[in-house]
């Protein structure tokens, strides 16, 4: 699955998860079965800045941490415009805190598959994509194939091929990856919809 190396492949229809947290599938009156990825629950509190990893910025010559940075969407690189303050990167997941770290500042929070699926993809090297090390399953809820991703995981727990419960430990929260230091461990959670299995060859036709 050569596609999830690629962090703007247009084969993954990115959606964000506190959404789908409570997701219902209509049509069948099907509710899903989802946990929480991480042991953070503050998500649901009043205070993102406790759920959400900040991001470190300088805009106009002022440095900041901004914890929107971490959300989803449009929320990186801000620019002034005539209709104010824009923000031009894409993040295509949400960056979760971790809540609990070692006496060196290591974080300790277990990962857990969001619901029920199968193993598809593990990356078990730290320097072979911008996600470090990173898991991806797959979830079959009736609707066609999603796929949750882990990123930047400090050590992996799970197999290709294996199946995962809600809740199943896969790894360890980390700071594997590009532009992340101890301070700012997170886990980098991503859910995707394959839209067609002919992007990857499409891709390497116009972009390798």
């Amino acid at each position: 699955m050569i596609f999830f190396h690629s962090r703007r492949s247009l084969i993954l229809l990115l959606v964000c998860y506190w959404t789908l947290l409570s997701f219902n599938l209509s049509a069948q009156h099907k509710r899903l079965d989802l946990v929480l990825a991480t042991p953070n629950k503050e998500i649901f509190g009043p205070d993102g800045s406790k759920f959400y990893m900040y991001t470190d910025r300088t805009f106009e010559g002022k440095p900041s941490k901004p914890w929107e940075g971490g959300k989803y969407g449009y929320v990186r690189n801000p620019k002034r415009t005539s209709s104010g303050i824009l923000y031009s990167k894409f993040h295509e997941g949400i960056d979760i805190k971790p809540i609990s770290r070692d006496s060196r500042g290591v974080p300790l929070d277990k990962i857990r598959s969001i619901s029920h699926g199968k193993v598809v993809h593990t990356s078990r090297s730290a320097g072979a994509s911008n996600y470090g090390r990173y898991v991806v399953i797959e979830h079959d809820w009736g609707y066609g194939k999603f796929y949750s991703l882990y990123a930047h995981l400090a050590d992996i727990s799970c197999t290709n091929g294996q199946i995962v419960r809600s809740g199943t430990s896969i790894g360890t929260l980390g700071y594997t990856g590009d532009g992340i230091n101890k301070t700012r461990a997170h886990l980098h959670l991503e859910l995707n919809l394959m839209i067609s299995k002919k992007f990857g060859s499409w891709y390497r036709k116009h972009y390798v």
